[in-house]
């Protein structure tokens, strides 16, 4: 199952992925006021959930008509131990769901290509540890600050500390917008969210296009990789992940 807040941020290098393996995903689009199909969780009706992010600020409940339903929707694939990817803003309401806390990030807007650097656990985490240190897109004014119980810490940035962790052994969180960084995605993030992205971020959009048009094959080969290894874990073969 594929969470989608918004229509210009689609699953990208994840949907490609799954298209190319000829992978079934269903598609909740939020946007469209799509429900979230509780019940089919409860049944056990997927392998795993991934959830994508969202201009909407998840400490800021009015800022998404779809904010208690989803607190249920990602307290409850942790309950029934669903594995999950999540991107983003779904990061940020995975804690927030789960007893973790989101904020201001004290580093400030991170807006473009950034280095991900890997904490001493995320080296021998199965699905980023093989990967290594990792460059990849950013979109973001806020941040996780504190970890829910049972999470651990696999990376960082140089502005972000909570790039990436995971929770459970199974929820995976990603602050970076990795699944974006194709020239078409991130021309359109720019024409739909550049106001927000520019302002006070030192940003030059021009650089960020080109990095994304020079580097298309090392993002997506990176994400594409990352995912995989994801999808071999939640399937029950870690054993296959590279």
């Amino acid at each position: 199952m594929i969470l989608q807040h918004v229509e210009w941020e689609h699953a990208g290098i994840v949907g490609s992925y799954l298209k190319d393996k000829d992978a079934r995903s269903d598609v909740v689009r939020l946007y469209k006021n799509d429900a979230i199909p509780l019940e089919r969780l409860e049944e056990r009706a997927y392998t795993a959930v991934v959830a994508l992010g969202s201009p909407a600020t998840a400490y800021s409940p009015e800022t998404n008509s779809h904010h208690d339903e989803e607190i249920e929707f990602f307290r409850l694939i942790r309950r029934l131990r669903l594995p999950s990817f999540n991107i983003c803003y779904s990061m940020q309401m995975f804690c927030v769901a789960n007893g973790g806390v989101v904020g201001p990030n004290p580093g400030g807007k991170e807006v473009g290509f950034f280095d991900v650097r890997l904490t001493a656990e995320g080296e021998g985490d199965p699905i980023i540890g093989s990967v290594g240190d990792f460059r990849t897109l950013q979109w973001h004014g806020d941040s996780v600050l504190k970890l829910p119980s049972g999470a651990s810490h696999l990376a960082r940035s140089r502005k972000t500390k909570y790039q990436v962790a995971v929770v459970d052994g199974m929820h995976y969180l990603f602050q970076g917008d990795g699944q974006a960084a194709t020239t078409s995605m991130v021309e359109r993030w720019f024409r739909k969210d550049g106001a927000w992205a520019l302002q006070g971020s030192g940003v030059r959009k021009k650089l960020v296009i080109q990095e994304a048009k020079q580097r298309r094959a090392y993002f997506r080969s990176v994400y594409r990789r990352i995912f995989e290894n994801f999808l071999w874990s939640a399937t029950g073969d870690a054993s296959q992940s590279r």
